[in-house]
């Protein structure tokens, strides 16, 4: 074994060692093999060094293999560190500089652990590979190499086994594939036009991070959530709340809930959805609906809006306002009283409170909904004004404690307010605590799930339903008395019914295959992967037509923009050819400054004009405006199409417009 092979074994043996103690599932044999994967792949890179005979080669291979595998490494390090398992979803959609930088505060010691690490190594690599002698190998000696580290490294195996393994699950290519009832999906939820919604109650919805039932067991943490217990006595908590795949960190929790689908994707870059240009913009979510109802509606989190995406869904879900961190901290007594991931939770309920007050005297009904931060994996931050937990100096015991007391207080002054009685309050978890330090006091038999109650819910409420996060949105609806047309692709109302009976693994496998096709080809921003048949941005501006009442119009790679002189703006596409007997939607996003109604004309073969007989119709408001239009269902599609984005005088930016087959 030459020297070589060693320091790579020594350095990088040191997070392979470290993933594996932090994995929730580790043994001796995923340590062991881990190191058997790291020696084979020492011996393959001193061979690759060794069969450069050229100081430059020798140079850039050496320190840009090292560098793919430092990152490779320290990445799974990271994961097991922070979720206790392999890369998985939740990685993948954190994978993006927001997240990155918006965490340095709290995560700061592990990067400057990792580039010392990785200098530490390099400079030792600039001393050994000169010494490795020129070696040229066998291919198969080689490929044996990369075989025996790719079988033997834990992750990729566990990987390759669960893939090899699974049930069903079989890729979906098209909507006539599912079987919508076997699935429990509603076709409905993807023709969600032309809404209506009735106000109701005013809602409070707070998602507390991390926090499952399994704090509130007086049999295992007694007296850690006092408030939590007396107010499940209070109101009707939910005993069989359990998490599925997609709803298993922050956003996923909190898109699960208020949109009614988990939140599955297929993650290819090219459909950008790790970087959150298409976060389930096109569904309908809860916050849509009450918007629809006329709701006032506010956001509040102490952490950063731009964390995980979390200001890209909000903002495309008709919330009035988003207020996080950089919000927030003007507002702050002491603007420098913060934590690593921005506003203490005592702080977070004193704006809450305030936003409350201000809320309830409109006229109008409101949703408040607030996003603890203090519990967060893997140590928590207990707020200072909170009482000490005498039970445990653990700190995530004392966070939980502390966000018992301040949930605790807020509900007890809104309880004094005049708006309480006409207000249902939800108290949920947005997931399943993360692999935190508390982790070691957990039994090991114990069952986890979710937390949810419900204050003002009535007497009616069934608390023995098995539900999920997808349930919550149609089921807050019911609890709100809001009368509405919506429908969610896979979630139901637990007032009507015990809406997940699929205990079956392949048909479960089944339907979270037709979830991840449907949210990325017909519930996200671009309109899925679909065959391309027109987009406005492939289109000259000379080959529009525009009525008389639209002046100075533009087309940029920001889109068409123009004002409206009258009541009659409207615009004509270049004809299209729609050969394609696929479903075919098209995809319109908009920015009016008036409600309005948005207008498509269209052409047949048999009527080769535009009339009102020949049109689809959606209501649309000021603001952004996200529509999916359904072309299939017009017998005879042909010629041109015309487009009044409203009746109304005023501005319009059309910034994207396709044409897809399914």
């Amino acid at each position: 074994m030459t020297s070589m092979n060693w320091a790579f074994l020594c350095w990088f043996a040191l997070p392979v060692v470290a993933a594996q103690y932090y994995n929730l599932d580790r043994s001796l044999l995923s340590m062991i093999t881990g190191l058997m994967s790291l020696y084979a792949l020492g011996v393959l890179v001193n061979r690759v060094i060794a069969s450069c005979n050229t100081r430059f080669a020798r140079a850039a291979c050496s320190y840009g293999v090292t560098f793919v595998l430092a990152c490779y490494f320290y990445g799974q390090f990271l994961s097991y560190y922070l979720q206790g398992s392999y890369f998985n979803q939740q990685f993948y959609y954190h994978m993006n500089l927001s997240s990155v930088t918006e965490t340095w505060l709290v995560y700061w010691p592990l990067m400057a652990l990792f580039a010392a690490w990785l200098i530490s190594f390099w400079i030792c690599l600039a001393y050994l590979r000169h010494r490795v002698p020129f070696q040229k190998s066998t291919r198969a000696s080689m490929m044996i190499l990369v075989v025996l580290s790719l079988v033997l490294d834990p992750g990729l195996r566990q990987s390759a086994i669960v893939a090899l393994t699974a049930k069903g699950g079989n890729p979906v290519q098209s909507l006539s594939e599912i079987d919508w009832q076997l699935l429990k999906l509603d076709r409905k939820a993807l023709d969600n036009d032309g809404l209506i919604a009735e106000p109701g109650k005013n809602l409070v919805l707070i998602y507390m991070e991390g926090l499952d039932v399994i704090y509130t067991e007086e049999d295992i943490f007694p007296g850690l959530t006092p408030n939590l217990n007396r107010l499940n006595s209070q109101g009707a908590q939910l005993e069989n709340y359990i998490p599925i795949e997609g709803t298993g960190w922050t956003m996923a929790g909190i898109v699960s809930s208020l949109c009614g689908t988990p939140l599955v994707h297929n993650l290819g870059l090219d459909g950008n959805v790790i970087m959150f240009s298409g976060f389930l913009d096109r569904a309908v979510c809860l916050p849509d609906i009450l918007n629809i109802a006329n709701y006032q509606q506010v956001f509040m989190g102490g952490a950063s809006l731009s964390f995980a995406g979390k200001d890209e869904f909000l903002n495309a879900h008709s919330f009035d306002r988003v207020l996080g961190r950089d919000e927030l901290i003007p507002r702050l007594a002491d603007p420098l009283y913060l934590g690593g991931w921005g506003l203490f939770d005592d702080s977070l309920f004193d704006l809450a409170l305030e936003e409350f007050n201000v809320l309830a005297q409109s006229e109008k009904p409101f949703n408040l909904t607030i996003l603890t931060v203090d519990t967060h994996h893997p140590t928590g931050e207990p707020s200072a004004s909170c009482d000490h937990y005498p039970h445990s100096d653990n700190s995530i015991l004392q966070a939980v404690h502390c966000t018992d007391q301040l949930i605790g207080r807020f509900i007890e002054n809104l309880h004094h307010h005049p708006a309480y009685e006409d207000t249902v309050i939800v108290l949920t978890s947005d997931h399943l605590g993360m692999r935190n330090n508390a982790f070691p006091l957990f039994p090991q038999d114990y069952d986890r799930k979710l937390y949810f109650n419900v204050l003002n819910a009535g007497p009616h409420f069934p608390r023995d339903r098995l539900a999920t996060p997808v349930d919550l949105a149609p089921t807050i609806l019911g609890l709100l008395d809001v009368e509405h047309s919506a429908s969610f692709l896979a979630g139901g109302n637990l007032l009507e019914r015990e809406v997940l009976n699929l205990s079956d693994a392949e048909n479960f496998a089944n339907r979270q295959k037709a979830i991840e096709f449907i949210n990325t080809r017909h519930l996200s921003s671009l309109g899925g992967e679909g065959e391309l048949i027109y987009s406005l941005s492939e289109t000259k501006f000379s080959d529009l037509e525009f009525s008389e009442q639209v002046a100075d119009a533009t087309l940029t790679s920001m889109g068409l923009s123009f004002d409206s002189t009258g009541t009659d703006p409207y615009f004509i596409l270049p004809e299209v050819s729609f050969a394609s007997r696929e479903p075919l939607h098209m995809y319109v996003t908009f920015q009016s400054d008036r409600n309005s109604t948005f207008t498509l004309y269209y052409q047949t073969e048999g009527t080769p004009y535009f009339s009102e007989a020949n049109t689809i119709k959606a209501n649309t408001t000021a603001g952004e405006n996200r529509l999916r239009l359904r072309l299939s269902d017009v017998p005879s599609l042909g010629g041109k199409l015309r487009i009044d984005p409203g009746a109304v005088p005023g501005a319009f930016v059309i910034s994207h417009l396709e044409i897809r087959s399914e």
